[in-house]
């Protein structure tokens, strides 16, 4: 007999389970697009929406092993929990008087937290629970969970008692005492209420029933938000992000390191990652779900949305972004919005151009003195603004301004077109880097693969072998970004002179080369499982047997070797031709992953001597039109 409670609460998880994820992400779109200001100054916007989804989707195999418990590997998901703490970390630290000092607080706090709770858990202590269970007249589980409750309460009173209010900083910043104690008083009411909740399964990992994963999470934003203009006043947007770090790591520490233990040691040796599942992992969601509750809760209580103290480097609209503004505003009818996009385009061309080949700044009503252009770029410049102040409503006269800002767009990426970094010198930057990383990496996988006894299947299955290619591929990653991000260029390309710099030149940060590199995952995915198999069958080529076609008996070893080589090659030649094309066919010589970071690859210099080629010859400027005329 079908019992109908029990069919509803199934429903409602199923479809709790396949809704919430995509709704989140449909969230963090939206509001880093459409409160695109807003969300920028919290450090949650475009950039963190790019690391946030399509990086971490592509971080899927990126998992870095760190500790060996037992006979089992503990590792971390980038995707599932290093992307989300990052962004976490790198948007709060931003608001805060003194970063350095609140962040090693805030550390030495958790870790004092989470410390204690994980003594708490493990075997050692199964007195104290067995002894609290007795008096309470309770099970062992609940006991265990009831003495994790004092240290989730003092370790946010602590907190408040050490730093009590220190006098705020700078404009745009807040006091370090009050911001340390309600994240850890949001952080610790998360991780007390997921450890309740949570359990360790054996052969499954960390689960969560639901509705009780949505209750902490929402909860918290809701209270967030709320407190927010009681704790910081005339700063409530610094919740935000301030919830949603708290909300991932209590649920980090409440369900992955406080629940983890049991599961070690009790079966045959296995890989235990943090944010395992990815996209879909509690520890990526629970900081997603916490934002999306207080953005909410924020709105319907009327808190201001104008950005937060000082605003992130915006993205910028190149000028060939505007020209189809421009253009779209022309089909539409407004004239008026297409002239004016037309004539900001071309100035805006003109400003890049002397920014990339290092021309001191013109008059803001001759962009193009000082660069070396036809006396017909002047003029058509002049036509152009002066028809966008006295704009006509003749479609045909908007349509040859438009053409005209065409012209000079295009001839400016001609003159600037020699500070990018070429194709060529990219791919070798790009290759030197690889070798770099590769070569140990195919190092230490010989030596796994030839003292692993056994055939082949042995050594797929060994979880040396295994998490030494996850590895690879997560310390390759963080190899591009973390040079980026301390010296603004790779080894690999400082061998070619090449630097990576945002659209003012300026270096990048951390969150940027992330952003910029997670697209080159894919790449580093295929050479780490291809390079890894490559590796295995040509060690172990004696364990294979032989196949048969058509009668003829042939070695085994070949075929497969042949397919990983043509996985491998396959692989990297089809993403590879994909991005050269992509970089060809930019103006600005940006791959995907420069796209998402507002980033460019440059010569290190401008370079000299004459520009190799000539703007085009515009067409017929644009004049101003005295009056209206027939549209077109």
């Amino acid at each position: 007999m079908v019992d109908p409670a029990q069919l509803s609460y199934d429903i409602l998880a199923n479809a709790a389970a396949l809704s919430v994820p995509g709704l989140l992400w449909a969230f963090l779109y939206l509001v880093a697009w459409e409160d695109g200001p807003f969300s920028e100054s919290l450090g949650l916007g475009r950039r963190a929406f790019w690391l946030l989804l399509p990086g971490a989707v592509l971080a899927s195999f990126a998992v870095l092993p760190f500790a060996l418990i037992s006979n089992d590997v503990l590792a971390v998901s980038f995707g599932g929990a290093v992307f989300p703490l990052l962004v976490g970390l790198l948007a709060v630290r931003r608001y805060t008087g003194r970063a350095r000092a609140f962040l090693g607080r805030l550390f030495v706090l958790i870790a004092v937290e989470s410390g204690v709770g994980l003594f708490l858990v493990l075997p050692v202590s199964a007195p104290l629970a067995e002894g609290l269970a007795r008096a309470l007249g309770g099970d062992v589980a609940a006991a265990t969970t009831l003495l994790v409750l004092p240290i989730a309460v003092l370790v946010p009173a602590v907190a408040y008692g050490l730093y009590g209010r220190p006098p705020a900083g700078s404009p745009g910043t807040v006091a370090d005492g009050p911001a340390l104690a309600f994240l850890l008083v949001l952080l610790s009411g998360v991780l007390y209420t997921t450890f309740a909740a949570s359990s360790a399964i054996p052969g499954v990992g960390i689960t969560e029933p639901f509705p009780f994963y949505l209750l902490p999470p929402i909860g918290a934003g809701v209270l967030a938000a709320f407190f927010a203009p009681r704790v910081f006043p005339g700063r409530e947007g610094f919740a935000l992000p301030l919830v949603y770090l708290a909300t991932t790591v209590g649920v980090l520490i409440g369900a992955d390191l406080l629940r983890q233990p049991p599961l070690y040691g009790n079966g045959p040796p296995g890989l235990y990652s943090i944010g395992g599942a990815g996209v879909l992992d509690l520890v990526y969601l629970s900081g997603l779900l916490a934002l999306a509750s207080a953005y909410a809760t924020h709105r319907l209580l009327g808190h201001s949305r104008a950005p937060l103290g000082t605003a992130a480097p915006a993205f910028g609209v190149s000028p060939g972004a505007q020209l189809a503004r421009a253009f779209r505003a022309g089909v539409d009818g407004h004239l008026p919005e297409s002239l004016d996009a037309s004539a900001r385009a071309a100035r805006s061309a003109a400003d890049r151009t002397r920014l990339l080949l290092d021309v001191p700044p013109a008059p803001p009503d001759r962009p193009w003195e000082g660069l070396k252009v036809p006396g017909w770029v002047v003029s058509d410049q002049a036509s152009l603004d002066a028809i966008a102040r006295t704009p006509t409503a003749d479609g045909r006269e908007g349509f040859r301004a438009w053409l005209t800002a065409r012209a000079l767009v295009r001839g400016a990426e001609v003159m600037a077109d020699g500070r990018f970094g070429t194709l060529r010198l990219r791919t070798l930057g790009f290759l030197l880097d690889l070798a770099i990383v590769g070569v140990p990496a195919l190092a230490i996988w010989a030596g796994i693969v030839l003292a692993t006894p056994g055939d082949l299947s042995d050594v797929l299955s060994s979880l040396a072998f295994n998490g030494a290619i996850y590895g690879f591929i997560a310390l390759a990653f963080l190899y591009r970004a973390v040079s980026e991000a301390w010296t603004g260029t790779s080894p690999g390309k400082r061998v070619f002179h090449l630097e990576v710099r945002d659209r003012t030149l300026g270096r990048i940060g951390l969150l940027t080369a992330l952003v910029r590199n997670a697209s080159i995952l894919p790449v580093l995915t295929v050479l780490g499982l291809g390079g890894a198999l490559v590796v295995a069958f040509g060690a172990k080529w004696g364990t294979f047997g032989s196949v048969t076609v058509d009668g003829i008996a042939l070695p085994g070893a070949a075929f497969a070797l042949a397919g990983v080589v043509a996985f491998v090659v396959a692989g990297v030649a089809l993403l590879g031709t994909f991005g050269a094309l992509v970089i060809h066919l930019s103006a600005d010589r940006q791959r995907i992953g420069d796209r998402w970071a507002g980033t460019w690859v440059v010569r290190d210099r401008p370079p000299t001597g004459p520009v190799p080629r000539t703007p085009p010859v515009p067409p017929p400027p644009a004049t101003p039109a005295s009056g209206a005329g027939p549209s077109g």
